[in-house]
């Protein structure tokens, strides 16, 4: 029976949601490096450090947001009691931190796609368009977007999975 496994699961993951949480504190202070470091190598990409960086570090955010529906669940799993109808809020959270997730992904493809900066070398004075995305870049966006749709299409079936098990035990109780 899985009542034996449990405890020592949750405090697994437990563990991993506290590490994961580590890593993102520490990938919003790389996004924020990175961008900087990038902008030192290839001046010309100034005028888009601070939108790529602002949407990095708020994608890395909303996975941060997640984790702690994710606790909550597992706390409820704890106390076995995931069909009080709780646990829909927590899913409700945690699909919408994967749409705005979404919504920082689309920004950055679309943001990439039509911003258009002039770049003015300063030692020659000349000025040219300024390149702020990279192909593989925009499909990466692209796939991005296609994972986290899986994600949220997924979510909303496993909540109505969830929504569909809380009314047949609310059923089951008024009979008993």
């Amino acid at each position: 029976m899985w009542t034996e496994f449990h405890p020592r699961a949750i405090r697994a993951l437990r563990v991993l949601i506290v590490l994961f949480g580590l890593i993102c504190v520490f990938g919003q202070y790389l996004v924020y490096s990175i961008a900087e470091d990038v902008v030192s190598v290839y001046p010309e990409t100034a005028p888009a450090r601070w939108p790529y960086t602002i949407a990095g570090i708020l994608g890395v955010a909303c996975f941060e947001a997640a984790l702690v529906p994710l606790w909550k669940l597992l706390d409820l799993v704890r106390r076995r009691d995931v069909f009080s109808g709780r646990a829909l809020l927590w899913v409700n959270v945690i699909i919408g931190c994967a749409g705005v997730e979404g919504l920082l992904v689309l920004f950055v493809l679309l943001f990439g796609g039509f911003a258009r900066f002039e770049y003015c070398d300063p030692t020659s004075g000349e000025c040219f368009p300024a390149a702020v995305t990279m192909p593989a870049m925009g499909l990466g966006c692209l796939v991005a977007l296609l994972l986290i749709a899986a994600f949220i299409l997924l979510m909303l079936v496993m909540r109505s999975l969830l929504a569909a098990a809380i009314a047949q035990r609310d059923e089951l109780e008024a009979v008993i």
